[in-house]
């Protein structure tokens, strides 16, 4: 059952590198180092004592939808979540064994209103909405909790905001802040770097020898920008923080690390959730690839 002690100081806020669903199959060194990441960081959170009453997540794949404007935040209380197969790529001829996937899990709609309600008091527009995990959820979660070793709290799931206004988004983390200390566990799930585009780029090039230069034109381009948000995200203190993960929006390096925002978007409400933590740490062996960065990061 979900705790009911109250800790004795703010618990941590995670931002993990959620990768796809091809992390849970494909064999490849790589990967391997991913995976065994996720499960210390897994691992990590089940030595949390006092347990947390609830894992409260954002996910690069849970935007608020447009039909509620770019000002509103929705909360899931589904009661039963189902998993969803939203995969970016059609693996139907390729790995069909990826639709039967699943994951057990605990859900809690009476906590998800107690969330709302607090969204709401705390100034924020939020919509009540009923839906399924998505795969920035639950493909990480399959590693870090599997069916040996399950996760024993439920998870919350809301949205990040609809749009490309980055300062709401870590107002959003702001907002949430304070559930550190009723015993909510935030956990927010996207990628340092998370560009298709380039990836794109490297298939299409019209030669091996094309290829190649542009590989190592995309995988420096990742390193840089994966450099600078570890140097942002660094910085003491909240407002300096801030302003920091702002500022790497001028970069030219972000709009080619994230042409859309959404895999970034779950970092800065980590950040706002973080408030001045003193102790922000890169968790796990470094993995940056051409057009991807799947940085771990505990504040605390």
């Amino acid at each position: 059952m979900p705790s009911a002690v109250t800790p004795d100081r703010p618990l941590p806020v995670y931002f993990i590198g959620h990768a796809g669903v091809g992390l849970l199959f494909r064999e490849s060194p790589q990967n391997r180092i991913v995976q065994d990441n996720l499960r210390a960081v897994g691992e990590e959170i089940r030595a949390i004592s006092p347990r947390p009453k609830a894992i409260l997540t954002f996910s690069g794949h849970f935007e608020a939808g447009e039909i509620h404007g770019p000002g509103v935040i929705e909360v899931n209380v589904k009661k039963g979540t189902y998993i969803m197969h939203d995969f970016v790529n059609d693996f139907h001829d390729s790995a069909p064994f990826v639709y039967e996937y699943d994951w057990p899990h605990k859900d809690a709609p009476e906590l998800a209103t107690e969330v709302w309600r607090h969204l709401t008091k705390s100034g924020i527009k939020a919509k009540r909405v009923e839906r399924g995990v998505d795969h920035g959820i639950w493909v990480p979660f399959k590693l870090m909790f599997p069916p040996e070793n399950p996760l024993d709290v439920p998870i919350v799931q809301v949205s990040t905001y609809y749009g490309y206004d980055l300062e709401s988004q870590i107002r959003l983390g702001e907002a949430v802040a304070s559930l550190r200390n009723e015993g909510y566990l935030i956990v927010t799930s996207g990628m340092a770097v998370h560009s298709f585009p380039s990836i794109a780029e490297i298939h299409n090039a019209p030669s091996d020898e094309a290829q190649n230069l542009t590989r190592e034109k995309v995988l420096k381009e990742s390193r840089d920008f994966d450099t600078y948000l570890r140097e942002a995200i660094a910085k003491r203190g909240a407002a300096e923080r801030r302003k920091a993960l702002l500022q790497l929006e001028s970069l030219p390096e972000f709009r080619r690390s994230h042409p859309t925002v959404e895999h970034f978007t779950p970092l800065l409400v980590a950040a706002g959730a973080a408030g001045d933590a003193q102790d922000v740490v890169p968790l796990g062996e470094d993995v940056v690839e051409p057009g991807m960065s799947y940085l771990n990061i505990r504040f605390s």
